[in-house]
């Protein structure tokens, strides 16, 4: 058994770090670009800040105690267990406000609200996921806690079963936060994949053979996102609340705590995945992603190519005061072709002008004496 929960302590302590660090991620991904404030965005920012609260305070906080059985009071044992089991439950109604705006927005556009007022309408529902886990935890405290035989009870040692009723776990755990959400999300994305087949159906015939492979695409991309969202939901949610009902109804057939400890586990993997499908599928959060990448990488280079651009600047102009015009372009010739082959073609152009400015003065003289000397050579004939 003290092997089973160093496991279970070290399998959620890295849960932990990977949940914090990924959500945490998107927060500031979130925060920091401006474009990527949308509604549907704004969904995916508070359900990151919730599974963020449950990797950095809720997890960290339920290892100390299973690892060190503390505190050793009721009412603080109390608050530790039901810190991440309320995290839990809010989280889980984010997922159901991004299906319920999905729903609305595609399938009911004429019918419910506005697309103009798909802003007050995000407002209520992010208000409602928060407003919906506190009256969750309300529950257990005003009608399935039994203080006064819980504080008799206590053995002194913090113990998730000894301080939340197993009756609460089934009837409104798993009923209300689990499987009725389940059937509400089915409900939306099957009701969004209808809805979108049926309109592709009146327009295909307007449709080019590209133009139809294209939608085809889209909508095998849709149903493979779906059908992951509600697989990971399931796999990680009812295993541990399936173990819970089988407690509360067949006690004989109570389970092992490895396999409790492994499909607690298993439900925090969800916290996990959750920006993986939410966040970093989305073009947004991922090109955005990829530009602050690539803008550091930048930064961590340009003094690099800053100092090996003035350093060929500083020894091309000692070359050109040392050396001879032709040896300069000659260097230049190694930086650019172009510009050195342009450039030799000038300076020799130049030459030859020089040179014709030169030797033309010499040719000149050389004219003027010899009609200077012919000229006297005809009077000496003619005198």
């Amino acid at each position: 058994m003290v092997t089973a929960v160093k496991i279970y302590a070290t399998a959620e302590i890295v849960l932990s770090v990977h949940i914090s660090v990924s959500n945490l991620i998107v927060l500031w991904l979130y925060l920091g670009s401006q474009h990527l404030r949308t509604i549907t965005n704004t969904y995916i920012f508070f359900l990151a800040l919730t599974d963020f609260l449950i990797g950095s305070i809720g997890i960290p906080l339920t290892v100390y105690s299973v690892l060190t059985r503390a505190p050793h009071s009721f009412l603080p044992c109390l608050a530790i267990h039901s810190t991440l089991c309320t995290l839990c439950t809010i989280s889980i109604f984010h997922l159901l406000a991004i299906a319920l705006d999905k729903y609305i927005s595609i399938c009911c556009k004429s019918q419910i609200m506005k697309q103009s007022h798909r802003y007050q309408r995000a407002i209520v529902l992010i208000a409602g996921a928060w407003i919906s886990g506190a009256l969750v935890l309300m529950v257990q405290l005003l009608w399935f806690s039994d203080f006064r035989q819980s504080y008799d009870r206590f053995s002194g040692e913090c113990y998730f079963t000894e301080v939340v009723d197993y009756r609460y776990l089934v009837y409104v755990i798993f009923f209300g936060t689990i499987v009725l959400p389940t059937f509400i999300i089915i409900y939306c994305y099957a009701r969004i994949y209808s809805y979108i087949q049926d309109e592709e159906y009146r327009i295909k015939f307007l449709l080019r053979d590209r133009e139809r492979e294209r939608r085809v695409r889209s909508r095998r991309k849709l149903i493979s996102t779906m059908s992951l969202l509600v697989s990971t939901y399931g796999i990680c949610w009812y295993p541990l609340h399936t173990l819970n009902t089988i407690n509360l109804f067949f006690p004989e057939l109570r389970s092992y705590p490895n396999i409790t400890l492994s499909a607690v586990v298993l439900s925090h993997v969800s916290c996990a995945v959750n920006p993986l499908i939410y966040a970093y599928g989305i073009p947004g959060f991922k090109q955005a992603l990829q530009a602050i990448c690539k803008h550091h990488t930048d930064e961590s280079y340009r003094p690099a190519r800053r100092n090996h651009g003035l350093s060929s600047f500083c020894y091309s102009k000692q070359v050109a005061h040392q050396k001879t015009s032709t040896t300069s372009f000659q260097y230049l010739e190694t930086l650019s072709p172009k510009y050195s082959t342009a450039s030799a073609r000038k300076n020799r152009n130049r030459k030859s002008k020089a040179q014709r400015k030169i030797t033309e003065p010499d040719d000149y003289m050389i004219l003027r004496q010899t009609i200077r000397q012919s000229f006297n050579m005809y009077v000496k004939s003619v005198t």
